[in-house]
């Protein structure tokens, strides 16, 4: 039997990864397509894989569009960015639909209102580390002893303590393994986005605790240590289609090879702590997530705030951690009940945001 897929965010990388892995699945068909604003691919996408709909949520008419691509679907695929994604995966959540999630924000700052699909275990994590632990834990009888999630250290890794902090924008945006978007870039050089998926981690497996190393070559996806020891990983070049499909085809639909490879690929495996002095914009993020609530809403949009001005050249590298910190040390802490309040707690933490870094900037 056939499932067929809504895709949100089909632009995207995720998205395209997504339409070559359901044309090439026997056993997925597409019900839906929704981007942002690309909407010339989106008509090439159209004409292509044939979806029974397709929409852009910036022509208007936002939640129009996305409950009917989501109607009728029987899983839905949200890799759409940024808060949009966070209603979208609302909308899935109300319409009782499983939930291929790849939306960092739905588990940053709304995990709390996706409580009743994550405690029915309707949201399968896309994104590689998440869908590693998730796919370790099948199996296991008894909770695991701890998760560790693997980064690659980003760009800096290697750049001397004393020079980290007047970083050049150039050199934070190589990173030493992929080609990604400016902010996911320089996020990774800071490993901000490291700590946001620990904060997802914490969502998706509850009560375990979360642990992150330092893996250079990527290849080893994440780590669960047992209850009685023992370690388990999954392995493998990166390659995204490898999560997407898993997660789709996921509990029961037969499986195909997506890679082909061996471990003489791989080279040698090694490990390395987390590094305070390197890395403490992490650290601000991770405070934030222990604050918990409408905390993690401010940290989101204040590093999203400090990475555009870094950008621009208006701040240091070394100052996106104190514009985090500021700002969350401003926030008033709730916890989180409406989608209303987490759009409000970021407006409002972007404006302080800004005002900390007009601060930095007369210094």
């Amino acid at each position: 039997m056939s499932r067929s897929i809504a895709v949100l965010g089909s632009t995207g990388s995720i998205g395209r990864q997504a339409l070559e892995v359901i044309e090439k699945s026997s056993e997925l068909v597409l019900h839906s397509i929704v981007c942002g604003s690309s909407s010339l691919e989106l008509k090439e996408q159209s004409l292509k894989y044939s979806p029974l709909f397709s929409g852009c949520v910036n022509s208007g008419c936002e939640d129009d569009i996305l409950c009917r691509a989501i109607d009728g679907a029987d899983c839905v695929l949200n890799a759409i960015v940024g808060s949009a994604g966070l209603k979208a995966s609302l909308l899935v959540q109300n319409m009782n639909i499983p939930l291929a999630l790849a939306n960092k924000e739905s588990l940053v700052v709304g995990s709390d209102l996706l409580e009743k699909h994550l405690s029915a275990g309707m949201i399968i994590p896309v994104d590689s580390e998440h869908s590693t632990v998730f796919r370790c834990m099948l199996g296991e009888t008894r909770p695991p002893a701890g998760i560790t999630l693997t980064a690659s250290g980003g760009s800096l890794r290697d750049m001397p303590l004393n020079e980290l902090y007047n970083a050049p924008v150039a050199r934070v945006l190589a990173h030493p393994t992929w080609e990604m978007g400016g902010r996911i870039t320089i996020d990774s050089a800071s490993m901000v986005n490291k700590a946001f998926e620990v904060l997802e981690a914490r969502a998706l497996f509850p009560g375990i605790p979360v642990d992150v190393v330092i893996h250079r070559s990527s290849i080893v996806h994440s780590l669960i240590e047992t209850a009685d020891g023992a370690w388990k990983a999954l392995l493998g070049l990166p390659d995204m289609r490898i999560p997407i499909a898993w997660a789709l085809l996921y509990p029961n639909l037969p499986v195909y090879a997506v890679a082909s490879e061996t471990p003489l690929d791989w080279g040698c495996l090694s490990f390395q702590p987390m590094d305070r002095e390197r890395y403490p914009a992490f650290y601000s993020v991770l405070a934030a997530g222990d604050a918990g609530g409408t905390a993690k809403a401010a940290a989101n949009a204040a590093d999203e705030v400090a990475v555009e001005a870094f950008l621009m050249n208006r701040i240091p590298f070394g100052s996106i951690s104190s514009v985090i910190e500021e700002v969350v040390s401003r926030t008033e802490v709730n916890a989180v009940e409406s989608f209303e309040q987490i759009l409000l707690v970021d407006s409002i933490a972007r404006e302080n945001a800004r005002k900390v870094v007009e601060h930095i900037c007369s210094r």
